[in-house]
């Protein structure tokens, strides 16, 4: 379980280096973060804010997030190069003035096999300067993307996505053999019943990793994992995907 420093790009990289190398060190061939591993989950730290601070703080999140060819990016492309696993990391993507909540898929070569734009907000979709909206050219994906990894078709919604039954059922309709969902929000038992549900219902497996929580699903809806370590306890959950 990780969980990422808000704001800090250089400590997170390291302590996301320092697990990556531990979970392949271990055996896993596919790693998954938390939603928002790179930079910390900061949208609402943005919208509880108003006034001068509510303007600095957007011009800092604009300013922290990054375009898929980014600097940090690139560092885990050459670690993944390096290691030979691939990843799936969660971060605040800058792409043609707005900004996104992003996975970015990283194969085993290097390479940006592709990426999720997150496609639900639980905060609503309001934009502006008053307490509660969202940043300004803070913007949801429209898409639902399959990428091959090692050979099998892996879906991902991200977040609040889970709870939209829609979301899973796009991804198997497009081919998904198991779906990933990075998560940074709630935890505890609702996330049994959601991935539960929508593994039952999509005939898919599912994982969700969250920095509290990781649950495993089966296709017909057991819930194999349900890890909880409490605050502060970094671990690598391992889960074989049948």
């Amino acid at each position: 379980m990780y969980r990422p420093a808000k704001w800090d790009k250089d400590a997170n990289q390291r302590a996301l280096d320092a697990a990556i190398r531990k979970a392949q060190a271990a055996g896993a061939q596919l790693i998954v973060t938390p939603e928002g591993a790179l930079e910390g989950y900061l949208v609402n730290d943005v919208r509880k804010e108003t006034g001068q601070r509510r303007r600095d703080l957007t011009e800092r999140f604009n300013r922290v997030a990054e375009p898929i060819d980014g600097p940090f990016i690139q560092h885990f492309q050459r670690l993944c190069r390096e290691l030979e696993v691939f990843l799936v990391l969660g971060f605040l993507e800058a792409a043609d003035g707005k900004t996104y909540n992003t996975a970015v898929v990283i194969d085993s070569e290097g390479k940006i096999v592709g990426k999720y734009r997150k496609t639900h907000f639980a905060q609503g979709y309001e934009v502006g300067e008053e307490k509660g909206n969202n940043p300004a050219g803070y913007t949801r994906g429209e898409d639902y993307p399959v990428f091959d990894v090692a050979g099998r078709k892996m879906g991902i919604m991200i977040c609040y996505d889970r709870r939209v039954p829609k979301v899973a059922k796009r991804l198997a309709e497009n081919g998904a053999n198991f779906i990933v969902n990075p998560a940074y929000g709630m935890k505890g038992d609702c996330n049994r019943r959601f991935i539960s549900a929508r593994a039952k219902e999509t005939g898919v497996p599912i994982l969700l990793v969250h920095p509290n929580q990781t649950v495993f699903g089966t296709p017909d809806g057991e819930i194999r994992v349900d890890s909880r370590p409490k605050n502060g306890d970094q671990r690598t959950c391992f889960v074989a995907i049948e």
